[in-house]
């Protein structure tokens, strides 16, 4: 039984929790390609250990051979290792074979389960940059099964792609508003439960990887092709056109992809401040009289809402856009900058900067830059560091000099007894609080009562400021095991 003040007591807890934590950490450790011989040799000798096998993938992966790699840590990850480390390494060697589906699911288990908090938020960022990744390579496959697309002529029922549409203009300073109006427009077609809606990226996607400009939009062909790639029902486009100095005129035209015909034409014009209220009225047009669909009182007034009251921050909104497509993520950046300070309130503000400053980051990180930020933030140690070190009852190293056998008598600084106490858990609790103000560390033994002595309990006049010097900090690592009985009024335990 121990019986002590309250702050010792918690304050010996505590310690206890924490040795016996120690004690049982147990994993994976960082490892470097000098390791690689000692490791497949311990991976061979003991194949069904899942974090060697990790180890093993980790300097696989520095090594540079990442085929390997990725062998080792998916193997390690099949047969259950759920560790941070794991699905890391995992992620960066998929990442580095341009396997970006693979990458991204290995990183977004990491998510799940890794340690490093800065290892995290550098895995969201790269997530961004992975998915654009993804959405390229996606638009590759479907240009090379073009012919297999077509033939089977899969679509997405009531699904739309809108494309950005084309520019009739000496205005090059409104070119911008192709990219800043498709995707305003997507927006405002996502409102309707009834519709399903691609996403501007993987469309803009595609038509880069089908090397057009912005001059082919508008060709019904095109147009078809792209529908037909994207397995679109519907394809959305247009010609925008300047008319003097200041109107502007949209001609679109929706295209019906599995007929291979317009479903349907329709034509809008405004002076250039009121171009919103020229989109609002294409969309609901083309939604209710194309699409035949019928908005609610509440999603037309969403579409309504949907609108910046500032012309310059939407032409750097287009802007910024085509940035982020051409790759040139600083330069989207600022131009989103740009558009947040003319136009704060707009919903799609901070969603757009938030998405070029993570492609920023990311793609200014390599993995090998990812993997020395999470080595350095806790991702490696702790419940997943090194084996357990033997048991010993030598506790010099953390400042306890005086061993005492188990059983036998000890005593605090002022001579007050402590009895029953084994060396180990007197030294460390005298350690801790070197002022022993009641009867402690009786551990049950024959012989010794439950019940404290007069002599045990008599309280002493101390100097603990005094008796702290030397005492204040514990360094290294012990190893104990704390039975704590704690006695209830009446003499009950």
């Amino acid at each position: 039984m121990i019986r002590a003040t309250g702050r010792l007591f918690r304050r010996g807890l505590l310690v206890g929790v924490a040795l016996s934590s120690s004690a049982c950490a147990t994993g994976i450790q960082n490892v470097e390609p000098v390791d690689l011989p000692r490791l497949e040799q311990a991976v061979a000798a003991s194949p069904g250990d899942t974090d060697l096998r990790v180890q093993l993938g980790i300097a696989q992966f520095k090594s540079g051979d990442y085929d390997q790699a990725r062998a080792s840590l998916a193997a390690a990850v099949e047969a259950g290792n759920e560790s941070g480390p794991a699905f890391l390494y995992l992620g960066m060697a998929e990442e580095e074979v341009e396997d970006w589906s693979a990458a991204r699911e290995a990183y977004n288990r990491y998510l799940d389960v890794g340690a490093s908090v800065e290892g995290r938020a550098e895995v969201r960022d790269r997530l961004t940059l992975i998915g654009r990744n993804l959405l390229r390579a996606q638009a590759q496959q479907a240009l090379a099964q073009e012919q297999e697309i077509t033939a089977t002529g899969q679509i997405a029922p009531q699904s739309v792609a809108v494309l950005p549409m084309g520019f009739n203009s000496d205005r090059e300073d409104l070119e911008p508003l192709v990219y800043a109006l498709s995707d305003m427009m997507i927006t405002d077609f996502k409102v309707s439960n009834a519709l399903t809606v691609l996403e501007r990226s993987q469309i803009q996607v595609l038509l880069d990887e089908m090397a057009l400009t912005s001059a082919g939009y508008a060709d019904s062909e095109t147009g078809a092709r792209a529908g037909r790639l994207l397995r679109a029902e519907h394809v959305f486009q247009g010609v925008i056109t300047t008319l003097g100095s200041n109107d502007l005129q949209t001609d679109a035209d929706i295209l019906n992809v599995p007929n291979a015909s317009s479903a349907g034409q329709l034509t809008a014009s405004a002076v250039l401040e009121n171009l919103f209220d020229m989109e609002k009225e294409i969309v609901i047009r083309t939604i209710r009289e194309v699409l035949g669909v019928e908005l609610t009182p509440a999603e037309e007034q969403a579409i309504l809402e949907n609108r910046m009251s500032n012309v310059l921050a939407f032409l750097a909104y287009g802007r910024g856009l085509r940035q982020l497509d051409l790759g040139n993520y600083a330069a989207a950046q600022a131009e989103f900058e740009t558009m947040m300070a003319l136009e704060p309130g707009y919903q799609g503000a901070e969603a757009a900067m938030a998405e070029a400053s993570a492609l920023v980051n990311a793609s200014a990180t390599t993995t090998t830059d990812l993997g020395s930020i999470v080595a350095s933030s806790g991702e490696f140690g702790g419940f997943f560091g090194p084996p357990p070190a033997p048991v010993t009852n030598d506790l010099t190293p953390i400042g306890i000099d005086d061993q005492v056998p188990v059983g036998a008598g000890a005593t605090t600084d002022d001579g007050s007894s402590v009895a029953g106490a084994s060396s180990t858990l007197t030294g460390v609790i005298l350690a801790i609080d070197p002022t022993l103000t009641t009867s402690i560390l009786d551990q049950g033994s024959a012989g010794q009562s439950r019940n404290p002595t007069p002599s045990q309990t008599q309280p002493t006049s101390r100097d603990p400021v005094q008796e702290a010097v030397g005492q204040e900090t514990i360094s290294g690592t012990a190893e104990a095991l704390i039975r704590i009985i704690i006695q209830r009024p009446g003499g009950e335990q």
